[in-house]
């Protein structure tokens, strides 16, 4: 009868002892070893010259910051074939973190002869606004334009020009993300 009770005392012991990291939507840097390892020859950096505010029509809106993006070319069929195009919609992260754990889309790629292209969020790893971190998070004017709707048409803004200069009208974009990000 005591079992029981004795069983999930030494449970409720363990869980309480094992350590839990409960991820956060939050500007802030994590996993810095993940940076350090380097990416394949597959992988193109590019940099989009980013809308700072998708929703507002001030002069200050129009500001733009340098916004992160990686292509693996390395599946493609090439916009003639309308070969897809699979989006990774980056999440509160670096997103040199994701480009080493991300398996879906490489593991399919091939199969669909797809473009891989990956984006950063804004406000994360290289992607971010007014120069620095210290500068985008300093006050709440600057912290305004961290949230999902930007980073949504940032996302849309990215695709669309990838999608102009490769000449890809007519491929389609499957989009995928895990996390915040999907």
């Amino acid at each position: 009868m005591m079992l029981l009770p004795c069983l999930l005392l030494i449970l409720s012991a363990c869980v309480s002892a094992t350590q839990y990291r409960i991820p956060r939507l939050s500007p802030t840097d994590r996993d810095s070893e993940a940076l350090s390892s380097p990416l394949s020859d597959d992988f193109k950096t590019f940099y989009y010259n980013q809308t700072l505010d998708h929703f507002n029509y001030r002069p200050e809106s129009y500001t733009t910051f340098a916004h992160r993006y990686i292509i693996n070319f390395k599946y493609w069929g090439g916009a003639n074939s309308s070969a897809p195009i699979l989006a990774y919609l980056g999440a509160e992260g670096p997103l040199d973190n994701d480009l080493n754990v991300v398996g879906f889309s490489t593991d399919n790629a091939a199969q669909f002869g797809a473009l891989l292209v990956y984006i950063e969020h804004r406000y994360y790893g290289k992607s971010i606004p007014f120069g620095s971190r210290e500068v985008a998070l300093k006050n709440a004017s600057t912290l305004g334009y961290f949230n999902s709707a930007q980073a949504i048409a940032d996302y849309a803004d990215v695709l669309i020009h990838v999608k102009k200069e490769l000449h890809a009208k007519d491929s389609p974009v499957i989009v995928l993300g895990g996390s915040y990000g999907g």
